[in-house]
């Protein structure tokens, strides 16, 4: 996992950032590509995230706008060069942007960009960076489900504002409207309006669910991986009984699962000539019983996500991350890590009147290490150190593909405290989770900062905001 090896390159993982001449970095908040898709926005920017708390999620940036316009110029057929260049217009001017989407057209809006030094890092850089002192609150994951999704031609999505069901069968009836509540509440998100009857779409499903006839009921079958996928109903990543590695072959499933979800233009179709549109289908393999409705419930918001701009056809796939971090407002000289480079304004550090030029000496009693290289092996030699403070139970993958995340192990939480406070373990950047009894053991989340004002010493007394952050979407 690279985090552990160095510090990161802070300004280009998740985010669209404008490089000024003026040493400063503006961070917009969300990344696009141009699009080659005939039926979503084709040789226009298609947003494909939108970072929390940024100026993009702010203005009301969504996935899948379509950006008509920058600053007033149309977008249509421009090079991705030139595009990227229109939002480098300066570090105190603001973007203003044209978008559609499922819901509106060349609807304005207006990002207020947030500058920094380019050589400054703050707390989000800085959580991100030390995420090992608490992976329970600084989370990424990613999975792939084996959806196909098919786009039908000449249709552009744009055009499709109203939806309607085809008629349930009538013995399957509760199964139904059990996937169609599902698919009714994901698009309705999306900003598609239901109609019982007449809508411009009508949506019809198709599923299947079987033993498998050819299973070998090997006596290894209960010691392959488990898919573990993002349950957007309750925000968190849960295990299932589902197959998903590509050294599980069939005949090693104890049940087979289809079910599709398709999309028909209502005006070009009648009797036997179906016009499809969209239409997306799950077939899996299952370890145990897992029913249908159960599977709908969970897996079709995930299939939905694929409407109306799919960035993978064969497979989708996820990304999650969630972040819980204590947010002061300073910012650090990525080259002289004692120095406050720079404070927010109105943060809890400004309201406690530290000040830009200030040298910090300790935080929470410990001694900050100023050498970025010294801090990362550090850092690199304090996860090691403590791996059997962990809870093996508790292991995981993360989205780096490091295989050992795990949590701290909830009877150790005392040994882990005593190993944040050692000096030898330079952990200065513990106090991003100071609200955690695993590094605080006084449940107080108040931190001190002793500090160098020229040639006075002062202590100040922080109070920091737990900010917290989830973002869950598609990525290539």
């Amino acid at each position: 996992m690279k985090r552990i090896y160095l510090l990161l390159s802070f300004f280009t993982a998740l985010s669209v950032y404008a490089q000024q001449p003026s040493d400063f970095v503006c961070r917009l908040g969300f990344t696009f590509e141009m699009s080659l898709q005939d039926s979503w926005g084709k040789n226009k920017p298609v947003i494909l995230s939108v970072e929390p708390l940024s100026p993009a999620d702010a203005a009301g940036l969504k996935v899948n706008d379509i950006i008509e316009a920058v600053n007033g110029a149309s977008t249509e057929n421009q090079m991705l060069s030139d595009i990227t260049l229109w939002f480098q217009n300066g570090v105190s001017e603001d973007l203003h942007l044209t978008v559609s989407n499922l819901s509106y057209k060349n609807k304005n809006l207006v990002l207020l960009k947030d500058c920094k030094l380019s050589n400054s890092l703050n707390d989000k850089d800085l959580a991100l960076v030390y995420s090992f002192y608490s992976l329970e609150d600084i989370r990424e994951r990613s999975f792939i489900c084996p959806f196909k999704t098919t786009l039908g031609s000449g249709v552009n999505l744009l055009n499709y504002k109203t939806f309607s069901f085809t008629e349930p069968d009538l013995n399957n009836k509760e199964l139904e409207e059990i996937i169609n509540a599902s698919i009714k509440h994901s698009l309705e998100q999306k900003g598609l309006v239901y109609r019982e009857t007449g809508g411009d779409l009508i949506v019809t499903t198709y599923y299947s669910y079987n033993k498998n006839l050819n299973y070998d009921g090997s006596p290894n079958v209960g010691k392959f991986p488990l898919a573990s996928r993002y349950n957007m109903q309750t925000e968190e990543m849960e295990t299932l009984p589902i197959y998903y590695h590509p050294l599980i072959n069939q005949k090693q499933a104890k049940y087979l699962l289809n079910l599709g979800v398709r999309m028909l233009d209502k005006s070009r179709s009648s009797g036997a000539n179906l016009v499809v549109v969209w239409e997306c289908e799950a077939n899996e393999m299952l370890s145990a019983d897992y029913p249908l409705n159960e599977y709908s419930t969970f897996h079709i918001p995930l299939m939905l996500m694929q409407y109306p701009y799919p960035q993978t056809r064969e497979t989708a796939k996820f990304l999650y991350s969630s972040m819980k971090y204590n947010y002061t407002g300073l910012s650090y000289n990525i080259d002289d890590l004692k120095e406050v480079i720079d404070v927010d304004r109105y943060s809890p550090a400004y309201q406690s009147s530290i000040k830009p030029g200030d040298e910090i000496e300790k935080i929470c009693g410990i001694k900050i290490e100023n050498d970025p290289k010294a801090a990362s092996v550090s850092y690199k030699q304090f996860i090691y150190k403590t791996m059997n403070l962990r809870d093996p139970k508790t292991v995981y993958t993360d989205a780096n593909g490091f295989t050992q995340c795990m949590f701290w192990d909830k009877l150790k939480y005392a040994q882990v405290a005593d190993e944040f406070k050692k000096p030898e373990n330079a952990t200065m950047y513990s106090y991003l989770f100071y609200f955690e009894s695993y590094i605080n053991l006084s449940t107080t989340n108040i931190l001190t900062f002793d500090l160098w004002r020229g040639k006075e010493k002062i202590s100040v007394k922080v109070t920091p905001v737990i900010r917290m952050e989830r973002m869950f979407g598609n990525f290539k």
